[in-house]
C-alpha cells in the first residue's frame, strides 16, 4: 500500500515545489554500460549548455542497485522532473530497479503528465513492447510468475508504445542522435503557469490566447483550462477555439453541461458513448459500467489526433472518467475544460490555466480600446516566440544536413569500405 501511495505523494511534490525545482530532465539508465553512460553524459552535458537542468546522480544510482526498492530521494527527483528521457539496453530489462523505476515513470506519466522520451538502443521497440527476444529469455526464466512481474510487463507495454528514438544498427551516430534528442527537449518546454487573464468582450481576442497556446509543442498531448465564475465567457471561448481548429484534428468532442448531465442516472456513461459516439462517429455505442468507458476510451483513441472539449465541469469524478490521462490520446490531441473550480484544474495536472475575467462594458469606449491593445501585445510576444522556436528548428535541421554532406564529401572510399567490411566498431 505504501509503494502505490509513494505516486500520488511525489507527484504532488512536483505539483507543489515548481519553485524549488532544480532539475527539469530525468534521466532512467542502466549505468554500468559504458556505451549507454557516454550517451547519458553527452546528454546531461548538452542539455546543461542549454540552460536544461538534467538529474543523472551516479552515485545515487550505484547504491541502489543491490534492491529493487527505489530510494526516496530518487523517487521524488523523477516526480520533480518535467520530462524523463528512458535509455533501454538489453542490461536494462535484466535489473529489477530499472523496471521498478520504470513503474514509477510511467505512473507519473499517467496522473501528472511527466513527458517520456524512450532510446530504444540495441533493442527492437517490438521486443520492449511484447517482452522478447534474446534479451528477455533470461528475465523470463528468472523472474516470470512473480508478482511484481506483471506489473514490470504492464510498464514494458506501455513503455514500448511511446514514440521515441530507434537507435540501432551499425550506421548509428551517437552525436546526431543526442543533438536530436536534445532539440527535441528545448522544444517541449513549454511555458507554464502563465495563468493569462483573458477578458471575452466583443472587442477582445481571447480566443486566439488558446489558438497561441496550443500552437507550441503541437505534437504533445495537452490538457487546457478555462477557469471563472458564472457569466465570465469560458463556454464562448472554449466554442470559438473549438470552432477554429477543429478541422485541424482527425476528430472533435464538445461536451455540454458536463456537470449538470453527470449527475443524471448513469450520466457519466452517458457522457463516455456521447465522446466516443463523436470521435468515432459511430451512433450505437452501448458501455456497460464507468470503469468499462474508461477503458475503451483508452483503447479506441490511444492513436486519435483528437480536439476535446469538456464544459462546466465540477468534480475531478468526470474529469477521470472522461479523460483520465494522456496517454489515452495520440499525439498531438488536445483537452479544454472549463469550470469554476480552480482548485480541481490544478488537482488534475493541466498544463495551462487561462482565468477569464469577463467585464461589463464600460461607458468610455477608451477602456475597451486599452485592453483590446493590451491583448494585441500580449499576442504578439506569444507569436514572436513561436517563430522563434520554429526558427531554432530550422537551424538545426539545417546544420545537421550540412554536416552529413560534408561527412559524405570528405569520405567516400571509408564509407565504401564499411559497406563490405560489415559491422562497425559500435557493435
Amino acid at each position: 500500500m505504501a509503494k502505490e501511495n509513494l505516486g500520488l505523494a511525489m507527484a504532488s511534490s512536483s505539483a507543489t515545489s515548481s519553485s524549488t525545482q532544480k532539475h527539469e530532465v530525468y534521466i532512467s539508465l542502466k549505468n554500468d554500460d559504458p556505451q549507454i553512460k557516454f550517451i547519458a553524459d553527452m546528454m546531461s552535458t548538452s542539455l546543461t549548455i542549454r540552460g536544461v537542468p538534467t538529474f543523472k546522480d551516479e552515485k545515487q544510482l550505484r547504491k541502489i542497485q543491490k534492491g529493487t526498492n527505489l530510494k526516496r530521494e530518487l523517487k521524488e527527483a523523477i516526480g520533480m522532473s518535467k520530462i524523463c528521457v528512458v535509455l533501454f539496453s538489453k542490461d536494462y530489462v535484466y535489473t529489477s530497479w530499472c523496471l521498478e523505476e520504470l513503474v514509477v515513470i510511467l505512473r507519473c506519466r499517467q496522473r501528472w503528465g511527466l513527458i517520456v522520451l524512450p532510446i530504444f538502443y540495441d533493442m527492437d521497440p517490438s521486443d520492449i513492447r511484447k517482452q522478447r527476444g534474446d534479451a528477455f529469455k533470461l528475465v523470463n526464466a528468472q523472474i516470470q510468475g512473480r508478482v511484481w512481474w506483471r506489473r514490470w510487463k504492464s510498464a514494458l507495454k506501455e513503455a514500448g508504445n511511446l514514440s521515441g528514438w530507434d537507435h540501432r544498427g551499425s550506421s548509428r551516430i551517437e552525436s546526431l542522435l543526442v543533438g536530436k534528442l536534445v532539440e527535441d527537449i528545448v522544444e517541449k518546454r513549454i511555458p507554464t503557469n502563465l495563468n493569462i487573464s483573458i477578458y471575452p468582450l466583443r472587442y477582445d481576442t481571447c480566443d486566439q490566447y488558446l489558438n497561441l497556446f496550443l500552437q507550441v509543442g503541437k505534437d504533445d498531448v495537452l490538457m487546457v483550462g478555462i477557469c471563472g465564475e458564472s457569466k465570465m465567457g469560458k463556454t464562448a471561448i472554449a466554442k470559438a477555439v473549438y470552432e477554429q481548429t477543429f478541422y485541424t484534428f482527425e476528430s472533435s468532442s464538445f461536451l455540454s453541461n458536463v456537470s449538470q448531465n453527470s449527475r443524471q442516472s448513469n450520466g457519466l456513461v452517458y457522457l463516455q458513448e456521447k465522446l466516443l459516439s463523436d470521435i468515432l462517429l459511430e451512433r450505437n455505442i452501448n458501455i456497460l459500467n464507468v470503469t468499462r468507458g474508461m477503458d475503451m476510451i483508452k483503447d479506441k483513441l490511444s492513436f486519435k489526433k483528437v480536439l476535446i472539449v469538456l464544459d462546466d465541469v465540477d468534480d475531478l469524478e468526470q474529469l477521470y472518467a472522461l479523460v483520465g490521462s494522456r496517454s489515452w490520446f495520440g499525439l498531438g490531441s488536445k483537452i479544454i475544460i472549463t469550470t469554476r473550480n480552480l482548485q480541481l484544474l490544478n488537482a488534475f495536472g493541466i498544463d495551462q490555466i487561462f482565468l477569464a475575467q469577463g467585464l461589463p462594458l464600460p461607458p468610455n469606449i477608451q477602456a475597451i480600446l486599452g485592453h483590446f491593445q493590451q491583448s494585441r501585445r500580449i499576442i504578439g510576444e506569444l507569436q514572436e516566440y513561436i517563430q522563434v522556436l520554429h526558427q531554432l528548428t530550422t537551424e538545426k535541421e539545417m546544420y545537421l544536413k550540412g554536416r552529413l554532406l560534408i561527412q559524405r564529401q570528405k569520405k567516400p572510399i571509408q564509407g565504401q569500405k564499411q559497406a563490405h567490411d560489415g559491422d562497425s566498431s559500435f557493435d
